[in-house]
């Protein structure tokens, strides 16, 4: 989105709902020309925002952040800004996710209830759990409870719900989601205008859906030793996703509007000339599916080809992050320098459109049957159940692959390996096993933003990512301290029009606060 399209804020919020609202229209109503629409008309527009404004907006640079994917050139010279870190308050997740977003999935709960049709009360309620979930990870403090809400006159200087508060109102919301689909008051199905574009109206799903996200946002507390509650998390994952094919997931459509294809099919470029954000994958992604946690011993993952491109000579290798073609290839698994020489575009394969997560029908999944089972691993990890973890993690490495399409032979090698690589005994400490689980869980979710939160929650610990993790070169210096390896970005600065319509809520959004101070759930307790 331009900059010279962002108004100010929710209030353009109030002019976008208030079109649909009598209280501030007094017309008569055309019955050729409703004024609104029906929840099942509404359901469609609720997932694909969440999916194509939220959630991608809140990823898009992070996947420099998190080391997914570097740049190289642009036609406007180098355009670094993601991976070394200089981010300032016109970022614009805020925008995309409570103007262009979540108003679609308030307005679905508002209808769901007025037409006696509940379970669109629970789509509306898991979905704007995820969107405050999105936002609070990634800015900290957010506005849940002066939000606009369907009903209510506008706030147009909302407070701000500091990070706990957010926390128990998402669990609070997918609680009433759950109870939402056990209800039996229901006239129309939830795909009865084909708009359920995720499971198809199939309710036993978005329960499944709702849990997986409780475990998740339960998961993230893992440093609050007064919150974290390992057991309450095994139990949530029992009640998520247990099999494939539950992935809360789309996939976009090829040959049609650039709107309809995966965003990161166009995002990435491969000519040195070109004005895209990521050229090729990161040398520190090539490591990860290329050698095993906590030995960083060689061995070629069979994912690698379902998701990347190799160089024209055959070779897998990606940049350093803050480096583009000039730097050469990024530090190896074991911690020792690429090869510098390697500055030519034909030294390196390409991003976009390069495999399995940057295709134009490729899905972007808000949360999957992988992820769930990481996290279980996880948190039977943390509570002393060494064998339950390594075979949540099993199924969760295996299920990732599965999903890729990777062939039956191979997935029994790839574990075979593992095992002779002393997995089992990494299980029996807990560096050692997070180490497996936190790598896997970076391969698996791919260009999710939820892996930002894992790195942070980790301290982006070499220990358990590997030595190839570094800070980028060419950092930016005016926040952080080039000498201080131990100083990583921490969260994002709120927009411009929130500083300056709102600035008592925001408080001090200067870059140098923002991007230093860790969120809540990050500080031990």
């Amino acid at each position: 989105m331009k900059k010279n399209t962002i108004k100010t804020g929710l209030l353009v919020l109030m002019v976008m709902v208030a079109v649909s609202c009598s209280n501030y229209l007094d017309i008569n109503d055309d019955p050729n020309n409703p004024t609104k629409v029906s929840a099942a008309n509404r359901i469609a527009g609720a997932i694909s925002t969440s999916n194509g404004a939220a959630q991608w907006r809140g990823t898009r640079e992070i996947a420099g952040v998190t080391q997914y994917g570097l740049t190289a050139i642009t036609a406007s010279g180098t355009n670094r800004n993601a991976e070394t870190w200089r981010f300032t308050a016109s970022y614009f997740l805020w925008q995309n996710a409570y103007v262009n977003t979540m108003p679609n999935c308030a307005d679905l709960i508002v209808l769901g209830e007025d037409e006696g049709n509940i379970h669109f009360v629970g789509v509306g309620k898991t979905l704007l759990a995820l969107n405050f979930g999105l936002l609070t990870d990634q800015y900290g403090p957010i506005v849940v409870d002066d939000y606009y809400d369907g009903r209510s006159q506008l706030v147009l200087t909302p407070s701000f719900q500091d990070q706990q508060t957010v926390y128990q109102r998402i669990q609070a919301l997918l609680d009433e989601a759950l109870e939402a689909f056990n209800s039996t008051q229901n006239t129309v199905g939830l795909n009865a205008k084909g708009g359920d574009i995720l499971y198809a109206g199939d309710i036993d799903k978005w329960k499944r859906f709702a849990w997986a996200l409780k475990a998740r946002y339960m998961n993230h507390l893992s440093k609050k030793s007064s919150l974290y509650d390992p057991q309450a998390t095994i139990a949530a994952c029992a009640n998520a996703f247990n099999a494939d094919g539950m992935d809360a997931e789309f996939a976009y459509l090829g040959d049609g509007m650039m709107e309809d294809e995966n965003p990161w099919s166009s995002w990435g470029g491969f000519a040195e000339g070109a004005n895209h954000r990521y050229f090729t994958w990161s040398q520190f992604f090539v490591n990860m599916l290329s050698s095993f946690p906590v030995t960083n011993n060689s061995y070629v993952d069979p994912r690698i080809v379902i998701i990347m491109t190799p160089a024209e000579d055959g070779e897998f290798r990606g940049f350093k992050p803050g480096g583009g073609l000039a730097g050469g290839q990024g530090l190896l698994a074991n911690g020792t320098p690429g090869d510098a020489s390697k500055t030519d575009s034909a030294d390196y394969g390409r991003f976009s459109q390069s495999g399995f997560y940057t295709n134009t029908e490729s899905p972007f999944p808000f949360i999957t049957y992988s992820e769930v089972k990481f996290i279980e691993a996880e948190a039977r990890l943390r509570n002393g159940d060494a064998a339950g973890a390594l075979a949540a993690y099993e199924e969760g490495v295996k299920a990732h692959m599965r999903k890729l399409g990777v062939p039956v032979a191979a997935i029994n090698s790839y574990w075979q390996a593992q095992l002779a690589d002393g997995v089992v005994s990494n299980f029996n400490t807990l560096m050692s096993g997070l180490s497996h689980i936190m790598r896997q869980k970076y391969i698996a979710l791919c260009l999710n933003p939820e892996t930002w939160v894992d790195m942070r929650r980790m301290d982006y610990s070499k220990e358990i990512y590997g030595p190839s993790l570094t800070r980028p070169i060419n950092l930016n210096d005016v926040v952080f301290d080039v000498g201080n390896e131990n100083q990583w970005i921490q969260a994002m600065c709120y927009e411009t029009n929130e500083q300056n319509r709102n600035p008592d809520a925001v408080g001090d959004n200067s870059e140098r606060t923002r991007l230093l101070t860790p969120l809540w759930w990050n500080v031990e307790d």
